[in-house]
């Protein structure tokens, strides 16, 4: 093993044990609840949760108010089903089979550490093992890479599936052929949406067909036969839960693309990504100027054509298929997260270029090397510290809140509460158990009535709200319902560093008659 692999291989593995001791760990707000839920569906086999009780509930969209953040009702009428697609949460199930519940969290880690390894090795295998350890160095420091290792999510695993088969298709051969459509299959069942990449990494494998290379037509069809399966998945799931292979969970298509997207997201991607990862990114598109054709051997240039083609079609894909996807807000940089698998390609041509930028200085070789190293690592720096700067390394202690509240409730509510919520409301069924009911589902004037009825019926309702969601929750519902209004004091509060309270409506009552209400603090809980 070259010292280069060796650098590499400590880069993957600080990059695992980085999000093991700092990531969130916590099933938060919509994504972490909706990934890790889901691969608590599948490890006790199902997709659907019944929630057959709304049937009775007379208010408007009863299904819809009853489905936590990531959830939508069924095509039948009394279950809920994730939105998100099903590849993390499937290799989440794995780990929860094998190791327990809490094994989920373990998943992003360990492919941001597959990540980081399969861009070296694409670096290596497209220019040099020099650009491999710089690449997977920037890869590793980028403030979308580093705040997205720390979250159960999906980006992450996307990423290294897409590394991972453009690394063994640029080194071909039987078994490249075959794991590069195995990492389609499971990139495509973890992000749907790229399915156009498939084309991309397909089209390499024909082109090495076209130019008549030996064993290229077993090659093509190893590859076909491993990335179909993953294709097909995508759309029999799609079928099983949304009624067609071509729906998704987001939504209908003509709502999440329009071409009137694209000059929102063109002020939004490249600022954020020029902020992000500053200008050297942008170095991958001089690429072309320092390829060569790979049959040409007249050049000391390392980087082939067939390659650099390869590599910016695919970014140029990614990049395409958020142009014109439903724009987010101006300035939550973190939606750069949905271009993070072009990352790799984008870094391994830009330190590819940097390196024989260099060489056309007239200088000894190691002048020229440590001048490119000097460069790649300056930049790795500013990215390391821009995460430490833009929070990528405080999730845990933030999403602390949702372990404790959801605790709490569980070990102080009583079994039958109906917990009010949003941020909340998918954190406290994992913890607690509870049902839950989303208020920005519930119509404005249905919230006390939809509290009264679920009193009747035998329920305990309770309103959980963190402190930035009270003003909102006051403009939605307060006009039209006493219990809108919040004027009363919480049961429960948990202070730092993010405020949360449990308010009882039964407390309201009480609290006009005079009687003191008292707040219990709700503390940490300790890690399990």
């Amino acid at each position: 093993m070259s010292r280069y692999s060796v650098i590499a291989f400590v880069l993957a593995l600080g990059t695992c044990a980085l999000g093991l001791a700092r990531g969130s760990f916590a099933v938060g707000a919509t994504d972490a609840y909706g990934y890790v839920s889901e691969a608590d569906l599948i490890a006790h086999g199902t997709l659907r949760i019944d929630q057959q009780f709304v049937r009775a509930l007379s208010w408007p969209f009863a299904d819809r108010s009853f489905a936590p953040p990531g959830y939508r009702p069924a095509i039948e009428r009394g279950f809920i089903v994730p939105i998100y697609p099903a590849g993390a949460p499937l290799v989440m199930a794995l780990f929860q089979r094998a190791a327990g519940r809490g094994a989920v969290f373990y998943v992003v880690p360990l492919l941001g550490g597959l990540c980081v390894w399969m861009t070296f090795a694409l670096g290596a295998s497209t220019h040099s093992r020099l650009a491999g350890v710089l690449a997977a160095l920037l890869v590793a420091t980028s403030p979308s890479f580093m705040t997205e290792l720390m979250a159960p999510a999906s980006d992450v695993a996307a990423t290294a599936w897409w590394t991972t088969a453009l690394m063994l298709t640029v080194r071909g051969g039987s078994l490249g052929a075959l794991g590069a459509g195995a990492g389609v299959s499971l990139a495509v069942l973890t992000r749907p949406n790229l399915v156009p990449l498939v084309v991309v990494v397909g089209l390499f494998w024909v082109w090495r067909l076209a130019r008549g290379e030996v064993n290229a037509a077993r090659f093509v069809a190893l590859f076909a036969g491993a990335a179909v399966p993953g294709c097909v998945a995508v759309a029999a799931i799609n079928q099983f839960l949304y009624g067609s292979p071509l729906s998704s969970g987001y939504g209908s298509f003509r709502v999440l693309y329009d071409l009137r997207y694209a000059l929102p997201n063109l002020d939004r991607y490249p600022r954020w990504l020029l902020q992000t990862q500053t200008p050297f990114i942008v170095l991958a598109m001089a690429a072309p100027l320092f390829s060569r054709v790979s049959r040409d051997r007249q050049t000391s240039r390392r980087l082939e054509t067939g390659h650099v083609v390869l590599l910016l079609s695919f970014a140029a894909v990614v990049m395409l298929s958020y142009l014109f996807y439903l724009p987010f807000g101006r300035d939550e940089w973190v939606y750069l997260r949905f271009l993070l698998p072009a990352y790799p390609s984008l870094l391994v041509l830009a330190v590819a270029v940097t390196i024989e930028a260099s060489r056309l200085v007239r200088a000894r070789e190691a002048v020229r090397t440590a001048g490119a190293l000097i460069v790649c690592v300056t930049v790795a720096g500013w990215q390391a510290r821009a995460s430490v700067e833009r929070g990528a390394l405080a999730a845990r202690l933030i999403d602390q809140r949702y372990v404790d509240v959801g605790r709490y409730i569980d070990v102080t509510l009583p079994s039958d509460s109906v917990v009010i919520a949003s941020l909340h409301a998918g954190s406290i069924r994992y913890y607690s158990g509870r049902r839950t009911l989303n208020y920005d589902r519930l119509e404005r004037r249905w919230l006390d009535e939809a509290v009264a009825e679920l009193r009747r019926s035998g329920a305990r309702p309770f309103i959980a709200l963190e402190e930035g969601e009270m003003p909102s929750f006051r403009e939605r519902f307060g006009e039209l319902n006493v219990l809108g209004r919040l004027d009363w004091p919480p049961m429960a509060e948990r202070r730092e560093p993010i405020r949360v309270r449990i308010y009882d409506p039964a407390d309201r009552e009480r609290f006009q008659r005079g009687e003191t209400i008292e707040t219990q603090s709700i503390q940490p809980a300790r890690r399990r």
